[in-house]
């Protein structure tokens, strides 16, 4: 069966280190939805950082989420 991939669109999440709190290493995550499709790695990678210069918490990962939409042909 053969298939076919329609992009949906793309995630970026950012993970961010807040240190140690009750012992504990906390790490949170914010997901921004609606990357546009074309948006390339880089593209993702620089507006990451851009965000992380704005925060006060350390930015640990940036994870991207491919959406597609797989149809049998």
């Amino acid at each position: 069966m053969a298939l076919t991939t329609n992009p949906l669109g793309k995630k970026m999440q950012l993970r961010s280190n807040h240190g140690m709190v009750g012992g504990k290493e906390k790490i949170t995550a914010r997901t921004y939805n609606d990357v546009r499709a074309a948006a390339t790695d880089q593209d993702i990678y620089d507006v990451a950082q851009i965000i992380a210069g704005l925060q006060q918490p350390t930015l640990e990962e940036v994870i991207k989420h491919d959406l597609s939409l797989l149809l049998s042909v």
